[in-house]
């Protein structure tokens, strides 16, 4: 598949995932689609145990969570990624893309988001998915770097005291 047909197919993609059109994934996600969180553990195996996943989720998923001008897909030519264990790892193209955007969870923390999508048949037939919360920088090393302010996606600045709540569990407010 060409970057361009698979830039389109990701673009579908966070549509009707940001707008929780089931419909509309049925029609971009391979009917053998599987997720992987390897933050947690857990695999998503199938279209049916996606959308229970997504319904569920505490507080509620709402329509407009993710921020779609924070999206980027890479793939269109050959990148590394440095991993937590500090290993370079080759990113592959044609069939393997890495999508990185950002989205609002239910309590209004900022999370970015990353996935690797393998396509088949045109479709995604698999992520591997990462999230990390925004969290304030430190004032250590405030002298040696420069600042950059990211937008927070829509529905306004995030509320900093729900910053740094853990993905998948319950939503609370550090104390």
């Amino acid at each position: 598949m060409s970057d361009r047909g698979a830039r389109a197919v990701f673009e579908r993609f966070l549509i009707s995932l940001g707008s929780l059109d089931f419909a509309a994934l049925r029609e971009v996600l391979h009917p053998d689609f599987t997720e992987v969180y390897p933050q947690s553990g857990e695999r998503i195996r199938g279209l049916d145990a996606l959308q229970k996943m997504l319904e569920r989720y505490p507080g509620a998923l709402l329509s407009g969570i993710l921020d779609q001008g924070s999206a980027r897909l890479v793939g269109d030519e050959e990148r590394w990624v440095l991993t937590p264990g500090y290993t370079v790892l080759p990113m592959a193209g044609g069939t393997s893309f890495t999508g990185i955007f950002r989205c609002r969870y239910p309590d209004g923390s900022i999370w970015h988001v990353v996935s690797i999508y393998e396509m088949r048949d045109g479709r995604i037939a698999g992520a591997t998915t990462y999230f990390a919360p925004e969290f304030p920088a430190p004032d250590w090393r405030a002298d040696i770097v420069e600042r950059v302010e990211s937008a927070a996606p829509s529905g306004g600045p995030v509320d900093s005291s729900t910053r740094g709540a853990r993905h998948g569990e319950g939503h609370r407010s550090k104390s």
